[in-house]
């Protein structure tokens, strides 16, 4: 008969095996004693193999480390902060890309790891090729890139290894990644109590937008405002977020765009679809008294109901798929069905920042999370202040 860790253990590898990292031969720390029939101290060669570490990317490239990793270049926007909260830390970030740093520096993880700021951030260029000379130097263990052939390719011809990742504009992939980083870091755990806890909130949205009887709100997301306007469109995490909360996306509906992804519009387009709410990425600097003050917006119902929003910036920018996905959905779907008693989320922000991060916001900390100054001039956005 299995033992109750021998069964943990293959309950574990059958968790990771559905999010992508394919199998790890040891856990680190966070494992038990070594049973009875393991090889004597001072036998190193199988004890060796037990420590490997294997994965397999989302491009289907196997990995092997001989040891948990400790040098991490990310240069994916969301993966440096990601692998942050899978690790309580950025003790193991070598270096991250210029807009990760950008997003740590205004965001709250500067503010957590204040040591982040101090990171190189100058190893790759806005469209993610890679600086190779300035990676290689930082000695990485791995670099976390996009999966395309011609960003991964510069990086192995000189010998690096590198884990390719993919945005397919979906939670899996945020589960995904969190289970790669967690295992090349020996924490496979920490993968699965993260996904657990993002899938019980994810199901608690959902239930909530299928009891209501309200009308579903049009809700337009600005991943660019200033100097040329983009929408989130078909296959985009942002349309995903917008119907999970139980409200519609004009731009994916029956006169909406034909493009995936972030879709470029003009003035007119917007005008037509008449949103009744508006959400202003943290992509630039847009903010809501930008249309409140514009003539040009001042007939759209979002404008003239004050219901334009600057989307939060905790540890990452919330707008894509990220660690703090599950704090966007709570957010707007509050702001989507305004109720008179307050929101619940400034608890939930300290509760989840503490399970990711080890830190608890102060009242600053978060209004500053939220936006709160503002966002404090829009509609039913009190109900996000400190009691």
């Amino acid at each position: 008969m299995s033992s109750p860790e021998s069964s943990r253990r293959a309950l574990l590898t059958a968790a990771l095996y559905g999010a992508g990292a394919v199998l790890l031969t040891s856990c680190g720390e966070g494992n038990a004693s070594p049973p009875a029939s393991a090889p004597p101290a001072s036998d190193t060669s199988d004890t060796a193999a037990e420590a490997r570490i294997r994965v397999t990317d989302q491009r289907g490239k196997a990995l092997e480390f001989d040891r948990q990793v400790t040098r991490v270049v990310t240069i994916p926007m969301p993966a440096a902060s990601l692998l942050a909260a899978v690790d309580r830390g950025t003790g193991h970030l070598a270096g991250m890309h210029n807009a990760s740093w950008v997003a740590m520096r205004d965001g709250a993880m500067g503010t957590m790891f204040p040591e982040a700021l101090k990171i190189p951030h100058d190893i790759a260029t806005t469209d993610f090729t890679p600086n190779v000379e300035s990676i290689r130097a930082l000695d990485p263990d791995v670099v976390v890139q996009w999966s395309d052939s011609q960003l991964t390719a510069p990086l192995e011809e000189a010998g690096m290894k590198v884990l390719g990742i993919k945005n397919t504009g979906t939670q899996q992939d945020v589960d995904t990644w969190m289970s790669l980083f967690a295992a090349m870091l020996g924490q496979p755990d920490r993968a699965v109590q993260m996904k657990a806890r993002s899938d019980e909130e994810q199901r608690a949205i959902r239930a909530e937008a299928q009891g209501r009887r309200s009308p579903a709100p049009a809700i337009i997301y600005f991943n660019r405002f200033s100097g040329g306007l983009k929408v989130a469109g078909q296959s985009s995490y942002n349309d995903f977020y917008i119907k999970l909360v139980g409200g519609s996306n004009p731009a994916t509906g029956p006169h909406g765009l034909t493009g995936s992804g972030m879709v470029g519009v003009d003035v007119e387009q917007v005008l037509a679809w008449d949103p009744d709410i508006i959400l202003l990425g943290n992509f630039d600097d847009a903010m809501p008294n930008d249309l409140y003050s514009n003539p040009v917006w001042q007939s759209v119902s979002a404008v003239k109901s004050r219901r334009v929003y600057k989307v939060p910036l905790g540890g990452y920018r919330w707008d894509p798929p990220g660690q703090e996905s599950p704090l966007m959905w709570r957010w707007l779907s509050d702001i989507s069905f305004p109720s008179v008693q307050p929101s619940s989320l400034r608890a939930k922000i300290d509760g989840y920042f503490d399970f990711l991060y080890g830190h608890r916001p102060t009242r600053s900390e978060t209004d500053k999370i939220l936006w709160n100054e503002i966002n404090g001039q829009s509609a039913n956005y009190g109900q996000f202040n400190a009691s």
